[in-house]
């Protein structure tokens, strides 16, 4: 059984570095904290492997040692024993190229939202393992069919008693009910993780498909309605794009990511300024992501609008320096 409390330590130890994803001011300080993330989530990584006494005896003693497990072996291994995702560990490896990256003292502001994205993919699949057990053999009971076995004869009931029994039903009830939403939700998560794998993979028929089955089952689900957007626009797909979008803004009208793709759609539609107004309100919902000043300014110096530098007077320095650094004083 994982001990999700054992393995997440080395995350919980690095708090600061993670924190500092998000209120970093200069590229060293970003480069900095995406080092000491990778090696959290690398050692993490370790301590599930290690910990997984169902593994192979030599696996396991290997886990510890970068020399006798490299990064790539140690997430095949992991993914080989199902122990994480696909997307996670595309995560861990995207992950790691920033943390060389920063190394060599180059680092981006993307890498900031890769290095949050491992942590937090990676807290959850823990946390889901740990309460793996319980649930196996909770769905071991439904299999079984042990709660529609015949009732044996009892005895009357004693004082009470009946109150228990009904208690007991209840329960039994609700047992059931979390179990179906659970699967259902497993099978969900299963089906975004594949459809992502593809979107980053370049196989966007397939991503498509497995979009539109996270839709079928989670109509709601704005991810996988901004993931689809993003495909019918790459393909020129304009109108289908505007629909998804429509969608998705309905359903989530402050997600800075919905607002930052309605202004990709509307650049590419010829409609600059309206383009603008949407990245501007995702600057104003996520101050703290690059990807909108980014779009924000690039879509002002496509228009000549002399706002641009202000705009990236007022940007973080990371967005700056991708910019070609600060303009001088007006």
């Amino acid at each position: 059984m994982i001990d999700p409390s054992r393995v997440l330590q080395p995350l919980d130890e690095a708090e600061d570095a993670i924190r500092r994803l998000k209120d970093y001011r200069t590229p060293e300080q970003l480069a900095d904290a995406v080092r000491a993330v990778w090696l959290a989530v690398e050692h993490t990584l370790r301590l599930l492997l290690r910990s997984d006494r169902g593994a192979p005896d030599a696996l396991r003693l290997a886990a510890l040692s970068p020399v006798d497990l490299p990064t790539d072996r140690l997430i095949q291994g992991l993914r080989d024993r199902g122990l994480i995702s696909i997307e996670l560990g595309g995560l861990a490896h995207e992950l790691e190229q920033a943390a060389q990256r920063a190394e060599a003292g180059q680092p981006r502001a993307a890498d900031a939202d890769v290095a949050q994205g491992a942590v937090d993919r990676l807290r959850a699949e823990v946390h889901a393992l740990g309460e793996e057990p319980v649930r196996a053999a909770a769905h071991q009971t439904v299999s079984d069919r042990t709660l529609d076995e015949p009732a044996a004869p009892v005895p009357p009931p004693r004082r009470g008693r009946g109150l228990l029994v009904g208690v007991a039903v209840a329960v039994a009830g609700l047992v059931l009910v979390f179990l179906i939403i659970g699967r259902l939700a497993d099978g969900t998560a299963d089906a975004m993780d594949e459809a992502v794998a593809d979107f980053r993979a370049g196989r966007l028929t397939e991503a498509e498909a497995g979009f539109r089955t996270v839709l079928e089952r989670d109509p709601e689900n704005v991810s996988a309605l901004l993931y689809l957007a993003r495909i019918h626009r790459r393909e020129n797909r304009l109108d289908s794009a505007a629909d998804r979008l429509r969608e998705a803004a309905a359903l989530a009208p402050e997600d800075a990511d919905v607002r930052r793709e309605l202004g990709h759609l509307f650049l590419q539609l010829g409609r600059a300024e309206e383009g603008i107004r949407q990245y501007r309100r995702a600057v104003e919902l996520e101050p703290e992501q690059a990807a909108n000043w980014l779009a924000l300014i690039r879509a002002l110096r496509a228009i000549d609008s002399p706002e641009a530098d202000d705009w990236l007077r007022r940007a973080p320095p990371e967005v700056q320096a991708a910019l070609g650094g600060p303009p001088a004083p007006a």
